[in-house]
């Protein structure tokens, strides 16, 4: 089952967010984690810079436009596998969307992930 918080890099964690369902799921699958980068502020007005969103594809960091050039190559390549979204709960609902509609415009199926919510 999909669940818990998912660390994709050593000290880089997504925070899923929680769902009361769940389904198993093979772990031969397309992986793609979507984060914001780490908080940082500026020491001399103490505001945070804007976060940059990040994604990796299983384990290799890929910045927008890589990923979009990659998803066609991946379809043809594998035609019946899933991906799985893991977006950490801050990331923009929009990054998300766009994200999911370029792997369903290639006929893939997407999984968006969660980790159970314990009070259900």
């Amino acid at each position: 089952m999909l669940g818990s918080s998912f660390v994709t890099l050593p000290g880089i964690i997504v925070e899923l967010p929680k769902s009361p369902f769940g389904i198993s799921v093979p772990l031969s699958n397309l992986i793609v984690s979507v984060f914001l980068e780490p908080e940082k502020k500026d020491t001399s007005t103490g505001f945070s810079a804007k976060r940059e969103v990040l994604f990796y594809v299983n384990d290799q960091e890929l910045n927008f436009e890589e990923l979009k050039k990659m998803i066609p190559e991946f379809a043809s390549q594998h035609p019946n596998q899933m991906v799985i979204i893991k977006a950490d709960k801050e990331v923009p609902q929009a990054y998300i969307i766009e994200l999911t509609n370029l792997f369903l415009a290639q006929n893939l199926s997407v999984l968006l992930a969660t980790q159970p919510d314990a009070e259900h």
